[in-house]
């Protein structure tokens, strides 16, 4: 078992969105906070940014040092576990919108603003209303764990087929979305990149289905493509 801080890096994989996609956690939570941060970005129209996710113990003995009582000791922080996030997007301010919607939303995806963070005790922790920790027995719809950017498989082409493909048939997001993958430069870049290109154009995807209304009548197994074109033109381009 790996140690706090310590995790070789096939224990860790990077968070599935833009704005954090240079942060770790373990698996399963960088799953659900992805997951999660679609359904903030959905809601507030902007992406949610992190400021720390995994940390080192090299990182925790320099945080130590830096902020004193305000950080963890080295070797115990769960940062050091994979399953802590530091949110910014003024989920970070007590009482604003973004933070109330994290407190009503968060849990239902496993992660809460543990009680030591939010109880303005100085004996048990400094108040963190940034601090957010994922605990997996709470998760309402867990998701498989994010793959690591590896070479495309079959994982891959299943998302990419299912999402991005269906909607090419749209002829008004069909430019949009074949443009941003056909642009990707394989030759000056990597095979990987391209593959986190794609993964970031279903996301998009997956946040335009998000934002669609609720049909009146449910429907199984269709899909209004005009509806979601329209939603995708908005949430699609960078």
């Amino acid at each position: 078992m790996a140690l706090n801080g310590r995790f070789p890096d096939s224990l860790l994989a990077y968070l599935g969105w833009p704005e954090a996609d240079h942060l770790r956690l373990r698996p399963d939570a960088a799953a659900s906070i992805t997951r999660l941060a679609a359904a903030f970005e959905a809601a507030f129209g902007k992406p949610l940014y992190l400021s720390d996710a995994y940390r080192t113990y090299a990182q925790q003995v320099s945080l130590k040092a830096l902020k004193g009582k305000f950080a963890a000791t080295p070797g115990t922080s769960n940062h050091g576990w994979g399953i802590a996030v530091d949110a910014a997007s003024r989920v970070n301010v007590d009482g604003s919108e973004e933070h109330r919607w994290f407190e009503a939303n968060a849990p239902l995806f496993g992660w809460i603003n543990p009680y030591w963070a939010v109880d303005y005790n100085p004996y048990n922790g400094e108040h963190e209303p940034w601090h957010w920790e994922y605990i997996p027995a709470a998760d309402t719809h867990p998701t498989p764990a994010q793959e690591a950017d590896m070479p495309l498989n079959a994982a891959d082409a299943t998302l990419i087929n299912s999402v991005v493909i269906k909607v090419l048939r749209s002829d008004e997001a069909k430019g949009i979305i074949r443009d941003a993958v056909l642009t990707a430069d394989v030759g000056a870049g990597t095979l990987s990149q391209a593959v986190r290109d794609a993964r970031i154009i279903s996301r998009r995807a997956e946040i335009a289905i998000l934002a669609l209304p609720t049909p009146s009548t449910p429907s199984v197994g269709t899909i209004d493509y005009a509806a979601l074109a329209a939603a995708l033109v908005a949430h699609i381009k960078p």
